[in-house]
Protein backbone atom coordinates (compact mmCIF):
# COMPACT_ATOMS: atom_id res chain seq x y z
CA UNK A 1 0.00 0.00 0.00
CA UNK A 2 1.23 3.49 -0.87
CA UNK A 3 1.73 5.77 2.13
CA UNK A 4 -0.53 8.79 2.23
CA UNK A 5 -0.32 11.95 4.30
CA UNK A 6 -3.66 13.66 4.66
CA UNK A 7 -4.13 17.41 4.87
CA UNK A 8 -4.26 18.76 8.42
CA UNK A 9 -6.60 16.71 10.63
CA UNK A 10 -8.15 17.35 14.00
CA UNK A 11 -8.46 21.12 13.86
CA UNK A 12 -11.73 21.64 11.98
CA UNK A 13 -15.30 20.35 12.18
CA UNK A 14 -15.65 16.83 10.78
CA UNK A 15 -17.55 17.97 7.68
CA UNK A 16 -14.84 20.54 6.84
CA UNK A 17 -12.07 17.97 7.18
CA UNK A 18 -14.13 15.59 5.05
CA UNK A 19 -14.51 18.21 2.28
CA UNK A 20 -10.76 18.89 2.48
CA UNK A 21 -10.07 15.34 1.26
CA UNK A 22 -10.44 16.89 -2.20
CA UNK A 23 -7.37 19.10 -2.09
CA UNK A 24 -5.84 21.56 -4.51
CA UNK A 25 -6.85 23.76 -7.40
CA UNK A 26 -7.06 22.76 -11.05
CA UNK A 27 -6.33 19.05 -10.82
CA UNK A 28 -7.10 18.31 -7.17
CA UNK A 29 -5.78 15.34 -5.21
CA UNK A 30 -8.58 12.99 -4.14
CA UNK A 31 -7.63 11.49 -0.79
CA UNK A 32 -10.65 9.18 -0.96
CA UNK A 33 -9.92 7.56 -4.33
CA UNK A 34 -8.34 4.40 -2.89
CA UNK A 35 -10.27 2.09 -0.50
CA UNK A 36 -7.27 1.78 1.84
CA UNK A 37 -6.97 5.57 2.04
CA UNK A 38 -10.67 5.83 2.88
CA UNK A 39 -10.25 3.36 5.74
CA UNK A 40 -7.13 5.18 6.92
CA UNK A 41 -8.82 8.62 6.82
CA UNK A 42 -11.76 7.42 8.89
CA UNK A 43 -9.40 5.72 11.35
CA UNK A 44 -7.19 8.81 11.68
CA UNK A 45 -10.18 11.07 12.30
CA UNK A 46 -11.51 8.70 14.94
CA UNK A 47 -14.70 7.91 13.01
CA UNK A 48 -14.10 4.31 12.09
CA UNK A 49 -17.27 2.29 11.50
CA UNK A 50 -17.78 -1.39 12.13
CA UNK A 51 -16.30 -2.91 9.00
CA UNK A 52 -14.30 -1.37 6.20
CA UNK A 53 -15.44 2.00 4.94
CA UNK A 54 -13.42 1.68 1.71
CA UNK A 55 -16.01 -0.74 0.33
CA UNK A 56 -18.47 2.18 0.17
CA UNK A 57 -16.08 4.39 -1.82
CA UNK A 58 -18.60 5.57 -4.38
CA UNK A 59 -21.16 6.61 -1.76
CA UNK A 60 -18.46 8.22 0.38
CA UNK A 61 -17.13 10.28 -2.53
CA UNK A 62 -20.71 11.29 -3.46
CA UNK A 63 -21.25 12.64 0.05
CA UNK A 64 -17.82 14.33 0.06
CA UNK A 65 -18.60 16.00 -3.26
CA UNK A 66 -21.96 17.22 -1.91
CA UNK A 67 -20.34 18.55 1.29
CA UNK A 68 -17.63 20.24 -0.80
CA UNK A 69 -20.26 21.80 -3.08
CA UNK A 70 -22.39 23.25 -0.27
CA UNK A 71 -19.35 24.57 1.61
CA UNK A 72 -18.13 26.17 -1.63
CA UNK A 73 -21.53 27.77 -2.15
CA UNK A 74 -21.50 29.08 1.41
CA UNK A 75 -18.05 30.71 1.19
CA UNK A 76 -18.92 32.15 -2.23
CA UNK A 77 -22.25 33.51 -0.89
CA UNK A 78 -24.32 31.81 -3.58
CA UNK A 79 -27.11 29.22 -3.43
CA UNK A 80 -26.02 25.60 -3.33
CA UNK A 81 -27.00 23.23 -6.13
CA UNK A 82 -30.20 21.37 -5.29
CA UNK A 83 -28.59 17.99 -6.02
CA UNK A 84 -25.89 18.59 -3.41
CA UNK A 85 -28.46 19.70 -0.85
CA UNK A 86 -30.62 16.66 -1.58
CA UNK A 87 -27.63 14.31 -1.25
CA UNK A 88 -26.70 15.84 2.10
CA UNK A 89 -30.26 15.54 3.40
CA UNK A 90 -30.53 11.91 2.26
CA UNK A 91 -27.36 10.92 4.09
CA UNK A 92 -28.48 12.76 7.22
CA UNK A 93 -31.88 11.05 7.11
CA UNK A 94 -30.37 7.59 6.60
CA UNK A 95 -28.61 7.77 9.95
CA UNK A 96 -30.97 9.34 12.44
CA UNK A 97 -29.85 10.21 15.92
CA UNK A 98 -31.78 10.63 19.12
CA UNK A 99 -31.13 12.93 22.05
CA UNK A 100 -30.59 10.98 25.25
CA UNK A 101 -30.57 12.19 28.81
CA UNK A 102 -27.79 10.92 31.06
CA UNK A 103 -27.76 11.76 34.72
CA UNK A 104 -24.24 11.30 35.99
CA UNK A 105 -22.44 12.98 38.87
CA UNK A 106 -25.62 14.72 39.99
CA UNK A 107 -26.12 16.79 36.83
CA UNK A 108 -28.24 16.08 33.76
CA UNK A 109 -26.32 15.85 30.48
CA UNK A 110 -27.74 15.47 26.98
CA UNK A 111 -25.96 13.32 24.40
CA UNK A 112 -26.72 12.51 20.79
CA UNK A 113 -26.78 8.79 20.05
CA UNK A 114 -26.81 7.13 16.64
CA UNK A 115 -29.79 4.86 16.06
CA UNK A 116 -27.91 2.87 13.40
CA UNK A 117 -24.39 1.47 13.29
CA UNK A 118 -21.74 1.11 10.63
CA UNK A 119 -20.92 3.29 7.64
CA UNK A 120 -24.40 4.85 7.51
CA UNK A 121 -23.97 6.20 11.03
CA UNK A 122 -20.60 7.74 10.21
CA UNK A 123 -21.75 9.24 6.91
CA UNK A 124 -24.94 10.51 8.54
CA UNK A 125 -22.85 12.15 11.26
CA UNK A 126 -20.77 13.94 8.59
CA UNK A 127 -23.91 15.15 6.78
CA UNK A 128 -25.46 16.32 10.05
CA UNK A 129 -22.25 18.09 11.04
CA UNK A 130 -22.28 19.94 7.71
CA UNK A 131 -25.91 20.98 8.12
CA UNK A 132 -25.25 22.19 11.67
CA UNK A 133 -22.18 24.14 10.52
CA UNK A 134 -24.03 25.87 7.69
CA UNK A 135 -27.04 26.76 9.83
CA UNK A 136 -25.26 27.54 13.09
CA UNK A 137 -23.23 30.42 14.50
CA UNK A 138 -19.97 29.26 12.88
CA UNK A 139 -21.38 29.58 9.33
CA UNK A 140 -20.28 33.19 8.99
CA UNK A 141 -16.72 32.20 9.95
CA UNK A 142 -16.39 29.49 7.27
CA UNK A 143 -13.59 30.37 4.84
CA UNK A 144 -11.59 28.96 1.94
CA UNK A 145 -7.85 29.34 2.30
CA UNK A 146 -6.40 32.08 0.04
CA UNK A 147 -2.96 30.43 0.07
CA UNK A 148 -1.28 29.81 -3.29
CA UNK A 149 -2.62 26.55 -4.75
CA UNK A 150 -4.66 25.78 -1.62
CA UNK A 151 -8.37 25.04 -1.66
CA UNK A 152 -8.94 23.96 1.95
CA UNK A 153 -11.88 25.14 4.00
CA UNK A 154 -11.52 26.26 7.60
CA UNK A 155 -13.54 27.92 10.32
CA UNK A 156 -11.94 31.22 11.29
CA UNK A 157 -11.65 30.81 15.05
CA UNK A 158 -9.44 33.85 15.64
CA UNK A 159 -9.87 37.39 14.24
CA UNK A 160 -6.36 37.37 12.76
CA UNK A 161 -6.57 33.91 11.20
CA UNK A 162 -6.30 34.14 7.43
CA UNK A 163 -5.07 30.73 6.25
CA UNK A 164 -6.04 27.11 6.84
CA UNK A 165 -2.64 26.46 8.40
CA UNK A 166 0.45 28.54 9.20
CA UNK A 167 2.34 26.75 6.41
CA UNK A 168 -0.04 28.30 3.85
CA UNK A 169 0.62 31.73 5.33
CA UNK A 170 4.34 31.07 5.08
CA UNK A 171 4.06 30.04 1.41
CA UNK A 172 2.01 33.18 0.71
CA UNK A 173 4.65 35.43 2.33
CA UNK A 174 7.41 33.62 0.39
CA UNK A 175 5.54 34.13 -2.89
CA UNK A 176 5.07 37.86 -2.21
CA UNK A 177 8.75 38.21 -1.27
CA UNK A 178 9.79 36.43 -4.46
CA UNK A 179 7.55 38.71 -6.59
CA UNK A 180 9.01 41.83 -4.94
CA UNK A 181 12.57 40.59 -5.54
CA UNK A 182 11.72 39.76 -9.14
CA UNK A 183 10.17 43.21 -9.67
CA UNK A 184 13.23 44.95 -8.17
CA UNK A 185 15.54 42.88 -10.39
CA UNK A 186 13.55 43.78 -13.51
CA UNK A 187 13.64 47.51 -12.71
CA UNK A 188 17.44 47.62 -12.52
Amino acid sequence: MVAVEFPILGTEPLSVEFANTLYGLGDPVDYLRVPEWIDLWFAETGHRANGAMGEDGERIRALRDAVHAVLSAAVEARPAESGAVQCLNEFAAAAPTVLRLDWAAGAPVSRWMDTVRGPDAVLGRIATCCIELLTGPRAERLRRCPGPGCSMFFVKNHPRRRWCDPSCGHRDRQARYYRRRLARGASR
